[in-house]
């Protein structure tokens, strides 16, 4: 009945309701519950222990005002004017929750105690935040599925637990400083949970209980986007799929190991149908010329040749346009140069193609346009995206969208605010929102797949309820990392590629299946699997 993910475990999370049956898909999981805070509040119930406090026990707040109230008072925390910072502007790492949005739960009693509550050990904080019951009649097993943010506090006790009609709990998951717990016994940063729960005959309803207990002024559990759903079904035997390669951000650094990586997925994904770059195929230093560029992409060319590679199909980095000795035209040029160079047939940095009955929509930024507030994104280009996924909406097919840059507040380190978004960022991502069946692909960040938070479910304002899926592709050149000097910025981790990654995606009618993989090591480190929402209906 429990299913937990580890750093280095698999973590296979299917996060779009659908499923597949011998011969053909058949009509799949269905979403049965959404508990998400924002809209659902009232339905929970919250249960604490002791005289009543602000901030003691779980709490609904915005998520920055959860921020707001961690910051200490009266402390410098500007990195401009206060380095060193005092460690109280790091927020106990609060701020890394990349994929939370809006209202979430919290049990933060760090919070409480700054706010004047007193908790020690004669005055623990014992509060559960409860379910209302959620209809399960007829099923065999359902899915909770939910976001979570946990720092382990000495002796701290987080509880999942599931109760039917109203008989006992059962415990689904435990964090604690075990290491046999769920989180190893340590910290879970920006991690989604995925429990599966078997559902007893004649049961009609169930409660889900989440128990936070402890005694220390410090540290906190915070929890957003529960959701209760049906499972997946295991795939049909001889389910053909279509496959795809997928790297990132190679600049000079990663020269040295796209051999290796091109290998490696040559391995893991032999029958691949295209190999997708998340842009930054070149280093662009700011005083390259004509002759280097052309040089650089020619270094590319020179790894990748040698090894039997399907079409490439590249997007467009900030790397590749960064010179400022050329034009922003003629380096959009080298670029569509090199990808045609290996297949890609396009004339401009935005394109769509169906591979092997899969639609990739590649999206970038483009020469000439002069609006500062467009990002260098033409009108065009938006009425593009637009129309191309309510088509295959309309012909149930999940979407590859890839684009360089992520938005923020999705995957790993997209809390920082070098990732904020810019006003065309919020207008690609409402209209990336409103599909379900859109696996965005992104790169840029650098930030390794061994992060819990390399793909999330992603629910916008005004958008599909059940949220679209954004990927990190990692990178291939030197890897990122939250900084020691700054709350909301980033740093290389090491002075050279840590675990440099690539992706394959596997397509099936019902469902997708990203797995990211070391280079060098060769292993699995990571696995995310997206249902198709409309197969089978």
């Amino acid at each position: 009945m429990k299913r937990h993910l580890l750093i280095l475990a698999a973590a296979v999370i299917a996060l779009l309701p659908s499923a597949a049956q011998a011969g053909e898909p058949a009509r799949g999981p269905e979403t049965v519950w959404r508990g998400d805070f924002d809209g659902a509040s009232n339905a929970w119930k919250i249960q604490t222990d002791g005289a009543p406090a602000g901030w003691r026990g779980w709490t609904f707040a915005q998520r920055d005002d959860w921020f707001a109230a961690a910051a200490p008072a009266g402390v410098g925390c500007d990195p401009e004017q206060n380095r060193p910072l005092d460690q109280r502007c790091f927020l106990d790492q609060r701020q890394q929750f990349s994929r939370s949005r809006g209202v979430l739960a919290v049990a933060d009693n760090g919070v409480a105690a700054a706010k004047g509550a007193t908790v020690d050990g004669d005055h623990p904080v014992n509060s559960t935040l409860v379910s209302p019951g959620v209809p399960v009649g007829g099923k065999r097993a359902v899915e909770l599925v939910f976001s979570s943010h946990y720092r382990q506090a000495h002796k701290a006790v987080g509880r999942v637990t599931v109760a039917f009609d109203g008989g006992a709990e059962q415990e689904l998951l435990r964090y604690s400083a075990a290491r046999i717990s769920a989180n190893g016994g340590g910290d879970v940063i920006s991690g989604q949970e995925v429990l599966r729960v078997d559902v007893p005959a004649k049961a009609r309803t169930a409660v889900f209980r989440f128990g936070y207990s402890s005694n220390r002024p410090q540290l906190y559990w915070a929890v957003d986007d529960v959701v209760v759903r049906t499972p997946l079904p295991a795939l049909p035997r001889g389910a053909k799929p279509t496959t795809f390669m997928v790297l990132s951000d190679i600049q000079v650094e990663g020269l040295p190991y796209t051999g290796g990586a091109l290998e490696l997925l040559r391995r893991q994904a032999p029958g691949a149908k295209a190999l997708l770059v998340a842009g930054d195929i070149i280093s662009g230093p700011r005083d390259q010329t004509q002759e280097q560029q052309v040089q650089e992409y020619n270094d590319v060319s020179a790894a990748f040749a040698g090894h039997r590679l399907p079409t490439v199909l590249p997007a467009l980095g900030n790397h590749d346009v960064r010179s400022r000795v050329l034009t922003r035209q003629q380096q959009q040029d080298n670029f569509l140069a090199f990808a045609n160079k290996w297949g890609a047939g396009i004339t401009k940095p935005y394109y769509e193609k169906v591979v092997g009955g899969v639609p990739v929509i590649v999206i970038g930024e483009e020469a000439g346009v002069a609006e500062e507030a467009k990002q260098d994104i033409s009108d065009a280009q938006v009425a593009f995206l637009t129309a191309r996924l309510a088509y295959w909406a309309g012909q149930r097919k999940q979407v590859l969208v890839m684009r360089h840059y992520p938005f923020e507040w999705t995957v790993s380190g997209t809390y920082g605010n070098f990732y904020e978004n810019g006003p065309r960022d919020f207008e690609l991502e409402a209209i990336v929102g409103r599909y379900s069946n859109v696996i965005f692909l992104s790169g840029h960040t650098h930030w390794s797949p061994y992060r819990r938070d390399w793909a999330a479910r992603v629910v916008t304002q005004g958008g599909h309820p059940d949220g679209y899926t954004a990927v990190n592709t990692g990178a291939l050149a030197m890897e990122f990392a939250p900084s020691p000097d700054d709350p909301w910025d980033e740093d290389s981790a090491t002075d050279r590629p840590e675990s440099p990654s690539v992706l394959t995606v596997t397509v099936y009618p019902d469902r997708t299946i990203v797995r990211a993989f070391d280079v060098l090591t060769g292993e699995q480190i990571n696995q995310v699997e997206v249902a198709n929402p409309a197969a089978g209906r």
